[in-house]
């Protein structure tokens, strides 16, 4: 089976949310703060609570005599300041001449109103923030809901998507516009280290897998670069360790192997290897998948999503209008299996659910919404960069 240029891009799964934009209020040790709501520059809205045109007004609500507020998630380091302002509070939510009438205070960390327009977060200690707010209409309707802060330690993902290439290079990106929020060098031992997939654990560990054939792995320190090594190679010497991803108690590594790697007699089987190097196999190499590039990820619903060939789906191989990748859905706890869309563009590597939808990203670094019911894509934005690896953080889902 002929592969494609760059080996994968990793799947991603991404939390419904919209971020307005990020703020590096710290001097030292900061990434990015990913918010729907963080502020990276000064709020000009008048000093009324309604957001002025510059912030983004609030859009007409359809509905008639209701309003519903939002939780909002965000994740920050400690001892590090969060902006939040109020029109990025409105911009979070719904309705007719929305106004922020209140922000409680957290139960960890310190909350200050900065005039009549912002607040600063700010946390010594790590931990979950949990702060309610409240929003009313020009209606009168009012609604509350909860402003979540994961305050977490300077070397763990703060930024809710990543991206790595073989070039070494660490992105951090707005998953719903795919503006760049920053680059890094990825290092091992002061040499630069190509990077081939990358998975974040539930408390924001970054993985990530070599680039160079040895499939080792590696946890990332996102704010400089600089790789530890994890584990051994996953998959046995001769091999190739495609796509990565956790298992549900997060205490194990998951990846395809494969035997043969771009050669007509290539299996895969998915597998999952412990820290001590023990080896399970969930799906075997006799079931007769394959892979073209494309990932495995466990999301939010405790199912597994690997990418295979058209010509090894039953679902996809036959259909005309399918481009050559296929989803196969993997159930872990029932250890069952099923093929559940067929993509109508080729080498979609990337992909992520939001809001019950599916986006994917090609090799040319296209970034696509897929129909998860058809496999349809609509492009969204060429982001200009290139991705062989990429990971959503968890801790946002």
């Amino acid at each position: 089976m002929k592969m494609p240029k760059y080996q994968l891009f990793g799947f991603i799964a991404l939390a419904a949310f919209s971020v307005v934009s990020f703020q590096n209020c710290s001097q030292a040790n900061f990434s990015q703060v990913p918010a729907q709501l963080a502020s990276s520059t000064p709020d000009n809205s008048n000093t009324t609570d309604s957001a002025s045109p510059n912030d983004g007004p609030s859009t007409p609500d359809s509905s008639s005599g209701s309003l519903s507020a939002n939780d909002i998630t965000l994740a920050v380091n400690k001892n590090v300041i969060l902006n939040i302002t109020k029109a990025s509070i409105i911009a979070a939510n719904k309705g007719s001449m929305l106004k922020v009438d209140s922000v409680g205070m957290p139960n960890l960390g310190t909350l200050t109103a900065k005039g009549t327009t912002s607040y600063e977060f700010v946390s010594a200690t790590i931990g979950t923030a949990t702060m309610s707010y409240t929003i009313s209409d020009s209606n009168n309707n009012v609604a509350s809901a909860k402003i979540i802060v994961k305050v977490v330690e300077s070397d763990i993902a703060t930024a809710p998507f990543y991206g790595c290439n073989l070039q070494g290079k660490l992105y951090s990106l707005d998953p719903t516009t795919g503006t760049l929020l920053k680059e890094v060098d990825l290092t091992y031992n002061g040499a630069k280290l190509p990077c081939s997939d990358m998975v974040i654990s539930n408390s924001g560990v970054v993985y990530g897998k070599d680039g160079d054939g040895s499939n080792k792995i590696y946890t990332l320190d996102v704010s400089t670069g600089k790789a530890t090594l994890y584990q051994g190679s996953l998959v046995a010497s001769g091999n190739r360790s495609v796509g990565l991803t956790l298992s549900v108690d997060g205490l194990s590594l998951i990846t395809s192997e494969e035997t043969d790697p771009g050669k007509s007699s290539q299996t895969n089987s998915l597998i999952q290897v412990s820290k001590s190097g023990a080896k399970t196999t969930l799906i075997p190499a006799t079931d007769k998948y394959t892979m073209f590039g494309g990932d495995v990820k466990l999301l939010p619903d405790n199912k597994m999503y690997w990418t295979i060939t058209n010509e090894t789906s039953t679902l996809c191989r036959n259909n005309p209008k399918a481009g050559n990748q296929a989803v196969l859905r993997y159930d872990p706890v029932a250890n069952e299996k099923k093929e559940i869309a067929c993509f109508d563009k080729r080498n979609i590597f990337g992909l992520g659910f939001a809001s019950k939808a599916l986006y994917g990203f090609s090799e040319q670094g296209n970034l696509v919404k897929v129909d998860i019911n058809t496999g349809n894509t609509t492009l969204i934005k060429n982001t200009g960069l290139t991705f062989i690896g990429a990971a959503a953080n968890p801790i946002l889902w």
